[in-house]
């Protein structure tokens, strides 16, 4: 999957593999969507959809991805549409 992002994304996904473990502690980020910029979160957002529409206003270039926040302990079921 990875070859398919540019390098600020990758950039992006690396802090939060580097990360996922602290965030999934802290109440502030559990289960949330997260929008990460480079080496920082950019917002934090109860639904993929307002994550999504917020970072597509912010950086238009799509340098950034948007993870939601599960410790690896927890296991989370859904389905959502892919966006082209």
């Amino acid at each position: 999957m990875e070859e398919y992002f540019n390098e600020k994304q990758k950039e992006a996904l690396n802090f939060f593999q580097e990360n996922i473990d602290k965030l999934g502690r802290d109440p502030l980020y559990k289960l949330k969507y997260i929008i990460i910029y480079g080496n920082s979160i950019s917002g934090i957002f109860d639904t993929f959809d307002t994550a999504l529409k917020e970072a597509l206003f912010k950086y238009p270039q799509h340098d950034f991805i948007i993870q939601q926040v599960i410790p690896d302990n927890e296991v989370v079921n859904f389905l959502y549409p892919a966006v082209s």
